[in-house]
């Protein structure tokens, strides 16, 4: 590429949108639940984009995220081991 794809000014928007998001986060209470970076799309280089926080899920807790993997673990091996047999 010839030339950045943003410039300092907007990468600099994109941190402080990031801040201000995760303020809002921790005054709201709103800690469990997913934030998205959102892309603006317009042609302008000034221009970067901002963070949403997605309120309709919420992020699995500490113990479901332990159970998730094993579950994935455990599903991995059992496929790894019928490969191995075949």
């Amino acid at each position: 590429m010839s030339k950045p794809f943003l410039r300092r000014s907007a990468i600099v928007d994109i941190i402080k949108s990031r801040e201000r998001t995760q303020a809002r986060q921790r005054r709201e209470g709103l800690m469990h639940h997913p934030v998205y970076f959102t892309i603006c799309g317009c042609p302008d280089p000034a221009c970067g984009g901002w963070h949403t926080i997605d309120t309709t899920r919420t992020l699995p807790s500490t113990q479901d995220c332990a159970a998730i993997i094993k579950a994935a673990n455990v599903a991995r091996k059992q496929v790894k081991r019928q490969r191995k047999r075949q």
